[in-house]
């Protein structure tokens, strides 16, 4: 892990216990009540915090002196008007530009919030927006926190209902970012943090073997998402490069020995791409593949991609290839692919502000 952003640790980046322990590292006494307290205070929602009780001055202000509070900042909200979808774009201290979306849920007056995980991406997906952009950084815990804080907040104050959900789907690919992303996801489902219910936070990868074996030995409550799109190895090997990487046979053992301690369905994520991988040959080689295994298959529509020669699959094709898919006995989910007038794609916003600040030469303008 690269040197922080900042020179004191983020509140946002703790759980109580951790915050404890640190400040007994400074040689201050800060109890696991107090810590709780604090913690809530800034980082849970106002109606939900743990406690009124106020804590003591001398260590609230040893806290607020000795951590940082920074916030990322809002540089452009983009709101679809077709289905609400709101996408955030955020600037952190060095200028990295990244985003989140606020996901309208099928019960009323709920959202989820999709956050991104890095500075851009470095496994180079040929159909995805982000990997045009590059890799930069990994964002730290604080700066995922403060992009859910930011999307949470907005809608509280709105009263427009409640955030209930977190997805690691934005740019960047979360398991290349593993420490900061489980901790992340520790502070939003911890009940004096983001307050969600640990069934409710999804990490999504394109593979990362080590990574999911990782998550399986410690047994994490999150939920897990494995960006297949093909089953079909040298299919698979061209549209997502980091597959060239791990064997389709060394992912699907990944694959089993999360399955082997997850709870309910293993999730595989598929996107359509029209006369790519809705083919019966994919079918077939998934039954063979993974047939064996409790799956639930997320078809994905593809977002932006018709410059570099993707497209959407048609109704027809879907329809088709969803009656294909029944001889796997497994659910299908239709994922609604939102905000597509408004820059759906991830990386599209911070690509956009990124080119309009380059001359027409493709280097950076200087103010």
């Amino acid at each position: 892990m690269g040197r922080s952003l900042l020179d004191a640790p983020h509140l946002f980046a703790f759980t109580p216990e951790a915050l404890s322990a640190w400040a007994g590292e400074q040689g201050v006494a800060v109890r696991l009540d107090e810590a709780r307290r604090v913690l809530s205070e800034v980082i849970s929602d106002p109606e939900e915090r743990v406690s009124r009780r106020p804590v003591k001055k001398s260590t609230r202000e040893f806290l607020l002196t000795h951590t940082s509070q920074e916030r990322l900042e809002v540089v452009e909200r983009a709101v679809d008007p077709s289905d609400q979808f709101v996408k955030y774009l955020f600037r952190s201290p060095d200028g990295a530009l990244t985003e989140a979306v606020r996901i309208p849920l099928h019960k009323p007056c709920h959202f989820t919030v999709c956050l991104s995980s890095q500075v851009g991406c470095a496994m180079g997906c040929v159909f995805c927006a982000t990997g045009r952009l590059g890799f930069s950084r990994n964002l730290e815990t604080w700066e995922m926190i403060s992009a859910f804080k930011i999307v949470r907040d907005e809608a509280h104050r709105a009263g427009l209902g409640r955030v209930s959900g977190a997805v690691f789907m934005g740019q960047g690919e979360p398991l290349h970012n593993y420490d900061q992303v489980i901790q992340t996801a520790r502070v939003l489902s911890h009940p004096c943090g983001g307050r969600i219910d640990a069934r409710n936070i999804t990490i999504s990868t394109v593979g990362l073997v080590p990574q999911i074996r990782r998550f399986a030995e410690e047994r994490h409550p999150y939920k897990l998402i494995v960006s297949l799109t093909s089953a079909i190895e040298e299919k698979r090997k061209g549209l997502l490069p980091v597959a060239g990487r791990f064997s389709l046979d060394e992912l699907g053992a990944a694959i089993r020995s999360y399955a082997a301690v997850a709870r309910g369905r293993i999730t595989l994520a598929w996107v359509l791409m029209r006369g790519v991988n809705h083919g019966q040959e994919e079918v077939l080689a998934l039954k063979e593949r993974f047939g064996d295994l409790p799956l639930r298959i997320n078809l994905i529509d593809i977002n932006d991609a018709g410059d570099l020669g993707y497209s959407r699959v048609s109704p027809a094709e879907l329809k088709e290839f969803l009656d294909r898919l029944q001889v796997l006995g497994v659910p299908i989910v239709r994922r609604y692919s939102g905000g597509k007038e408004k820059h759906a794609a991830c990386g599209m916003l911070a690509a956009t502000l990124s080119d309009a600040s380059k001359d027409p030469s493709g280097t950076p303008a200087l103010a």
